[in-house]
Parts: structure tokens; C-alpha cells; sequence
């Protein structure tokens, strides 16, 4: 790392430089109110998302981000947690890019200010990938510590695993980009038997904290439905000046041409401006490859890397990226292109810091005779400021919540008296509009994902589909391809029927413009309305079907419909289609199943027969040890005896080892990692101990 005094006072002013530009963008959301953006929203109730026990497909990924931000929910607040988890990005991306630059003021203060100022953080900031973004911020501290390591030819290094480690366990996105750095710096100048064998092991050290993922891959559980209609849907936006110069100006995600989403048109990126910019970022580039080759000339291939793979199949490689997608193990992480270019965003940030410290230096390194002072000179040092500050014409759009176009929400009324006449329970609640993401009226009408399930302390069944052109849904949930089909049908007269063995015992319809297209609730049978005001309609759902139902019968979809529109589906569980088929009497019996965690159910004595149980179907749920049987309505059910009994999810049981195995072996990288820091101070800098640096080491 930097083991001087200069660097470490540069790195703690950049870190509290980063801080209060941190506070210059979320200060506005820190003042009451829930922080809602289209992947990142906060309420009163939010919990673990079921993905962490293994339950959903949605949320399989980065595991011990999820718990340390749940955590930190239940410390400080979900409200809080919100905007904090996003300000923490600015002070550690101020710190490590500040590492990784390594300079004078001159040059990191310049690197700073665009690292953490540019187009890449305010789309993700707007977007609300949190994950992104710390996983951004810590790529520097990857970079450094593996230029430390090869400068030190350490055969075996702990800290490029470590920073590894944590960014891969915030966000999947860092398991490629975190490797590319890692492979880069062995690669460039030269690769060496010691680095390749410094980069397996850090590669493979990082890799025990997804010891989870090998028990989900092992196990089966049901994952997302990534295929080549995930890329074209998250194509890189081309812009109005082509995909080139979108890149190349760290733009390009994928909802810019949604009206009111690329503010800084004509700001910042003013074709003049761009150019200037660009020609400081590839000069400073170059003077870090010629100044210091082991870290210049792996950062300038990251910088090329990040943009070719960041315009991803609107770019020159398309076919390599579709290659890749298809062939490589996990590439389809990287299903949204436009994430490469954080690899850029770090180069950019170097370069331009070399080039404007060449700028602000180039006057000192006269020679001893010139006069002090000449006209040529007279202006480098205005000049060179004038440069530094060019990230900041991206402030307005940055700074106050996002030029206070992003504000914090207050849910309705109308939601909090719902939530009283509710209570808890562990009877789901049906939300709709079945959309995963929508406007409301009080997000001033900015689409955000359904905040449902942060705002209910019930279970929330919501969609999960995400209707981009081209790509209806890649959810491989049953439950709610079968909701999909109940909500277009619409008004059968069977819908409550339909739902009650999903555990629905709530339905909730918040009042937005989409909100007529389900008027057809209200004629409804089985469903009983209860006022709770203008913003939101709530019915109770009096049909119920869930537990010990006894009778059972074999039927398709359509059949169910139908039956249940007659009148003549009970309680009875509607298995589907299968060898042996089974055929009984309508069933009027239900109850007497209790959940007792996420991942257990208790099962009362009682009459023998069937049991449903309203969980998505996997062969992992057993009764006893059992595997049960799917339903048509993608739930399970199981032929039960009269004794009491226990229906688990079984792969909990290997995942949650595993988890701890992962948390375990972070804990175990992070003081691996100060271990090795220590002896390296105390080997190179034994007159200021151990924390004190005192000698530029590199």
C-alpha cells in the first residue's frame, strides 16, 4: 500500500474530502422520509429477502451484504440505513482511489473528484444499486494491493483477496471485475511465474466467501432465467452521439432514454468539455505508464477493457460478449454491460489526475537558471485548477439529492391504516398492481420497484416480472406465473378461491393509474372490502386453503378456474398433473399449520389426508423427511398421517454452514490482511512502528 507519511495524510484528507461530498448528496434524504429509487427502497418493516434462506431465485447473490444491511437496519433504522449505505460509497471511494493514484495533491485531489463526480455513480445512485456502487469504491483498494504485491514479489499475497473478498460479497459484479484487475496486474508489463501463482491464490482465497454459491449450485435451488433476451434488454444505451461516445463519457445505462433520466445533456458532456476531458484522461494514462510501468500499464489496460466490455453487444466485440455469456461459468452476473465501465471510471479518475499534476508541476521542473517566473508558466497553476475542477459541472446533478430531483417519500395514509387492520400474521398479502416496478403518486410519479415487502410486516407476494421490451420475466417462480395468469384473466368470480391456497388472506391495490384495471375485485365473491381510504383498496380474503384440507384432486389450471368460478372448488388440494392422479370430494377443512421460522412449518395432529403448505414448490421442502407434490398453484402439498409433524426446507440446512463459512472466512482474510500490513510496516518502516508510516515503500 502506501507506506509514507505523505501518502497516508493524502489518503485521510481524501477520505474526509469524500465524506463531505458524501454529505453534499444524501444531507437532503437524512431528514425524515423513505429513500425509494427503482432497485433500492426502505419502509417501517423491511426484513431479509427469502433469496437468503435459499427460498427465491431473485436474491441468491451476495449473501453477507444483504445481512450486514439488515443489521444495520436493525441499529439505526431502515430509513437511515437508506441513505447512509449509499453515502459510505463517497469516503471509501475517496480513500482508495486516492491509494491508487499516488501522488501529490495536485494529482489525487483532481483523481478524487472524478472518481466519485462522474455519470457512472449518478446513474447508479439514481438507480439505486448500492451494491454497484461500494463494490465500485473498493476496486481501487483491489488495483493497489495487487500493484503492492508484485512490487514486493510476494509469491503470496492476503490483502488482493482480502479487498477481493469484500467487494465480492457486496456484489456479484466484483467477481469479474475484481479478477480482471487482479489478472491484469500479473499480466502487465510482463507476466511471472510468482504473480501467476500470487494471482491463483488471491482468485481462490476471495472465492471462500461464495462457499454458499457451490451449495445452491449443488442443491438446485431455483435461480433466475438469465438467457440472450437479459442482454438486449440491458443493452448499453447508445445515446444521442452513439455508443462510442456514450462509453467513452461514462453514460450508457440502460434506462437513459427514459425521459428526465440523462440530466447533464449539454453540461458536462458538451462535446468541447468531453474532449478536453477525454485528452487529459488518456495523457495522464500515458505519463503513468512511462512514470511507473507496474501500475501505469495495467490500469491503461483496464481503462480499454472497461470500455470495449461496457459498450458489451451495441459495441465492436458484441460477438465475444454473446461468446462469452453463453460459455463462460457465471459471466451472466455481467448480463448488464454498462458495469464494465467502473473499471474505467477508476482509469479515468489516474489518468486525469497525472495529467493535471503534469500541468500544475510543469513550471517547478524548470531548469535552475530559467527565470522564475516566464508568461508560459505564469498560467499552469490556473490552469491546472481549472482542470481539477472540471468534474465538478457534474455537481449540479450530483449534489442535493441528485439536483434535488430525488426526495424522500412519506407512504399514504391510507397504507398505514391497511397495515393496522392487518397486523402480523404469517397469511400472505397479495399486492397490486401485480407490476415489480411502478410509479406512485407519492414518488411524484418516478417508477420504483414495489415497496410492498418494506412496507407490510405481513409477507408480501408481489411481482417479479420485469416487462422490459423483449423480456416479459426471467422469473422461474411458479406462484407467480400462476397469479400472472389469474390477474389477466380478471373478474372470473373464482379468484378468491384461486388464491386462498397461496396463503393469501389479504389483498391490497394501491391507487395508482393502473389501479382500475383491477375494478373487476370488487364483484368478486369471497372477498370482503374494507375501507382504509382514498390511496389504497383492502379486501380480506374470507376463502382459505391452506394446511390440513384432507381431500385432493388432480387438475390442470383451466379446470381449477372453472371449478372455482362454479362454486364447486373447496379447500381441497389442487395437485397438478401427475401419475398418480388423485380425485376426492370437495373438501371443506383447512388449518392447523403454523410457521415457526422462514424455513420450518409445524404441522398440528389431526385427520389424515392432505396438507398444503404455501411455499413455492421445490423438492427441498419435505414433511418428515417426504418430498411433497406441486399444486397448480406452484405451492406444495404432502399425503399426511394423523400425527403431528415438521415440514422443512432441507437445503437451509446445508446453506446455512456454508454461510458461515463464508462469513467466516472473510472474518478470517480481514485479519490475515492487517497481519500482513503490520509485519510489512514493521520490516519497512521499524522507526515509526507499526501504524506510524515514515518511508515512501511504494
Amino acid at each position: 500500500m502506501i507506506y509514507s507519511r505523505r501518502g497516508t495524510r493524502l489518503m485521510v484528507e481524501s477520505t474526509l474530502l469524500g465524506t463531505f461530498i458524501g454529505l453534499l448528496v444524501v444531507l437532503p434524504w437524512a431528514f425524515g422520509g423513505y429513500l425509494l429509487l427503482l432497485d433500492w427502497v426502505s419502509g417501517p418493516n423491511q426484513s431479509l429477502t427469502p433469496g437468503v434462506y435459499g427460498l427465491s431465485g431473485s436474491a441468491l447473490d451476495a449473501m453477507p451484504f444483504r445481512i450486514a444491511t439488515q443489521t444495520l437496519r436493525a441499529l439505526v433504522g431502515p430509513a437511515v440505513t437508506a441513505w447512509l449505505m449509499i453515502g459510505l460509497f463517497f469516503p471509501i471511494g475517496a480513500g482508495g482511489i486516492a491509494a491508487a493514484t499516488r501522488g501529490s495533491r495536485w494529482r489525487v485531489y483532481p483523481a478524487v473528484l472524478l472518481f466519485l463526480c462522474n455519470p457512472f455513480v449518478v446513474d447508479r445512485i439514481r438507480a439505486g444499486h448500492v451494491s454497484t456502487l461500494l463494490c465500485l469504491a473498493l476496486l481501487p483498494w483491489i488495483f493497489t494491493a495487487s500493484a503492492h504485491a508484485r512490487k514486493q514479489n510476494k509469491l503470496f499475497a492476503v490483502r488482493p483477496a482480502l479487498w477481493y473478498a469484500l467487494a465480492m460479497a457486496i456484489s456479484p459484479h466484483a467477481a469479474w471485475l475484481g479478477a480482471t484487475i487482479i489478472v491484469a496486474v500479473w499480466l502487465l508489463p510482463r507476466p511471472t511465474w510468482r504473480g501467476l501463482v500470487r494471482a491463483v491464490f488471491a482468485i481462490v482465497m476471495a472465492g471462500a466467501v461464495y462457499t454458499y454459491a457451490l451449495v445452491v449450485w449443488l442443491t438446485g435451488s431455483r435461480t433466475l432465467n438469465v438467457t440472450q433476451a437479459d442482454l438486449d434488454a440491458y443493452a448499453t444505451w447508445s445515446g444521442w452521439g452513439g455508443t462510442g461516445l456514450t462509453v467513452m463519457s461514462l453514460r450508457g445505462f440502460w434506462r437513459s432514454d427514459v425521459p428526465g433520466w440523462d440530466p447533464w445533456q449539454g453540461v458536462w458532456f458538451a462535446l468541447p468539455l468531453l474532449l478536453a476531458m477525454l485528452a487529459l484522461v488518456f495523457v495522464g494514462l500515458a505519463l503513468r505508464v512511462v512514470d511507473d510501468p507496474l501500475r501505469g500499464a495495467p490500469m491503461v489496460a483496464l481503462t480499454v477493457v472497461g470500455l470495449l466490455l461496457g459498450a458489451g453487444v451495441s459495441g465492436p466485440i458484441s460477438g465475444f460478449y454473446r461468446w462469452a455469456f453463453d460459455t463462460l461459468p457465471l459471466f451472466e452476473a455481467m448480463r448488464e454491460q454498462q458495469k464494465w465501465l467502473a473499471l474505467a471510471v477508476m482509469g479515468y479518475a489516474v489518468g486525469f489526475g497525472a495529467a493535471v499534476e503534469a500541468i500544475a508541476l510543469r513550471g517547478a521542473r524548470a531548469p535552475e537558471d530559467a527565470p522564475a517566473q516566464t508568461p508560459r508558466t505564469l498560467w499552469l497553476r490556473p490552469t491546472a485548477i481549472g482542470c481539477a475542477l472540471l468534474p465538478l459541472a457534474i455537481a449540479p446533478t450530483l449534489f442535493w439529492g441528485l439536483g434535488s430531483t430525488i426526495r424522500t417519500s412519506e407512504y399514504p395514509e391510507s397504507w398505514s391504516r391497511a397495515e393496522q387492520v392487518m397486523g402480523g400474521g404469517q397469511g400472505l398479502v397479495l399486492f397490486l398492481p401485480w407490476h415489480a416496478y411502478q410509479p406512485f403518486d407519492f414518488t411524484a410519479d418516478r417508477t420504483i420497484a414495489t415497496p410492498g415487502g418494506a412496507f407490510f410486516d405481513r409477507p408480501v407476494l408481489a411481482s417479479d416480472a420485469v416487462q422490459l421490451p423483449g423480456l416479459e420475466t426471467d422469473s422461474t417462480s411458479l406462484r407467480t406465473a400462476y397469479v400472472d395468469r389469474l390477474v389477466a384473466a380478471g373478474g372470473t368470480g373464482g379468484f378468491a378461491r384461486m388464491v386462498a391456497p397461496l396463503g393469501v388472506e389479504y389483498v391490497v391495490v394501491a391507487k395508482t393509474d393502473l389501479a382500475q384495471d383491477y375494478s373487476w375485485l370488487a364483484a368478486e365473491p369471497d372477498l370482503q372490502r374494507i375501507d382504509v381510504g382514498p390511496e389504497m383498496d383492502l379486501y380480506r380474503v374470507l376463502a382459505t386453503g391452506t394446511g390440513r384440507v384432507e381431500s385432493g384432486r388432480t387438475m390442470v389450471y383451466e379446470e381449477a378456474l372453472a371449478a372455482a368460478a362454479a362454486g364447486a372448488l373447496g379447500t381441497e388440494a389442487v395437485l397438478a398433473p401427475q401419475r398418480p392422479a388423485v380425485t376426492g370430494p370437495s373438501s371443506q377443512a383447512a388449518g392447523g399449520l403454523t410457521k415457526e421460522s422462514p424455513t420450518t412449518w409445524a404441522l398440528a395432529p389431526g385427520d389424515p389426508g392432505w396438507v398444503v403448505v404455501p411455499e413455492e414448490w421445490s423438492d427441498s421442502w419435505q414433511l418428515d423427511g417426504e418430498a411433497g407434490r406441486p399444486t397448480v398453484a406452484g405451492t406444495i402439498a404432502f399425503d399426511a398421517g394423523p400425527a403431528a409433524g415438521t415440514v422443512e426446507f432441507t437445503t437451509w440446512r446445508l446453506l446455512r454452514p456454508a454461510l458461515a463459512v463464508s462469513v467466516l472466512a472473510l472474518l478470517g482474510l480481514i485479519a490475515a490482511g492487517v497481519l500482513e500490513h503490520r509485519r510489512d510496516a514493521d520490516l519497512l518502516l521499524p522507526q515509526w512502528g507499526p501504524l506510524n508510516f515514515g518511508h515512501d515503500a511504494g
